[in-house]
């Protein structure tokens, strides 16, 4: 579980550094368009900081339920 809250952290650093660069161009040039590539990598990697939180969301639901199992016999 601890891999995939590091994945999830170092999937964040790209995100943001594709973020950044297209949100200070827009506002400085109102006719700068998001390169396609930018928007589907950001969409890419949205979905696997989303995959990983729902498999840790999932295992740690999984623990507690072993947890309580152990804690009622």
């Amino acid at each position: 579980m601890k891999k995939l809250g590091l994945l999830r952290l170092f999937i964040c650093l790209p995100l943001i550094a594709l973020i950044i660069p297209n949100v200070t161009e827009s506002l400085i040039n109102p006719n700068y368009q998001v390169p396609i590539i930018h928007i589907i990598a950001g969409a890419a990697l949205v979905a696997a900081i989303a995959i990983c939180t729902i498999i840790i969301y999932y295992l740690q639901k999984q623990q507690l339920k072993v947890q309580y199992q152990r804690n009622k016999n």
